[in-house]
């Protein structure tokens, strides 16, 4: 992806929009296109109150996981900007991150959830999840989609984990929050992981080639 095409998506990473339910609002984080797997949004809703600083916007990264005939295959980040209210921090950091993973249906086909570190296997890179311990696991369905969910503790942080699988990619996304505030109210947090909704499309059986280059000009 050249860098003017990176910078486009930089820039446009996610937007909020009005929800019908007055009490929260929906942030879509826009699809990563031209990729390894079939290109879908992800949605989140978020409490009403909650908002952004002036000016901040999403930034999306890419690191090379590796290259092989078809060019780099890469890890993309997309970093949500924090969430106040009254000043206060709501949320500390929050990402989606997708990779290719080829074949996959669900994340059932991942294996047991109870076999899974979710603080290691999406590749997820806030400080101090590696170190954080499970102390939450559960499942859920949406419109065909399988979510598997985690919430981890690390002594100063909560880390809300949700992941899925659609059309070739793996999507994890994930919040970082005060302990202290996780543990007076865990209500509002657990609502936006439950939110999470990514729709389910069938990885493409085009060649690889044409699913990366179709679309590029």
């Amino acid at each position: 992806m050249g860098a003017a095409a990176l910078a486009t998506l930089a820039s446009s990473a996610s937007v909020e929009r009005a929800d019908a339910n007055a009490n929260v609002k929906e942030v879509v984080i826009e699809a990563v296109p031209n990729e390894r797997w079939i290109a879908v949004d992800a949605k989140v809703s978020v409490p009403e109150a909650w908002s952004t600083r002036p000016g901040q916007r999403a930034k999306r990264s890419q690191y090379v996981l590796y290259t092989d005939t078809y060019g780099p295959n890469y890890r993309y980040t997309t970093s949500l900007p924090k969430y106040l209210e009254d000043g206060a921090a709501k949320i500390d950091a929050a990402q989606l991150v997708v990779v290719s993973r080829e074949g996959l249906d669900s994340i059932e086909d991942l294996g047991a959830q109870s076999k899974i570190d979710p603080a290691r296997a999406f590749g997820v890179e806030l400080e101090g999840i590696v170190a954080a311990d499970t102390k939450k696991s559960s499942a859920r369905s949406k419109n065909g989609q399988k979510y598997f969910q985690w919430e981890l503790d690390d002594g100063a942080h909560a880390f809300l984990l949700s992941a899925c699988v659609s059309g070739g990619g793996l999507y994890a996304f994930v919040m970082q929050v005060s302990a202290d505030a996780f543990a007076a109210d865990p209500a509002p947090y657990r609502q936006v992981l439950e939110s999470l909704d990514i729709p389910r499309v069938e990885e493409s059986r085009n060649d690889m080639s044409s699913r990366i280059y179709e679309n590029r000009s």
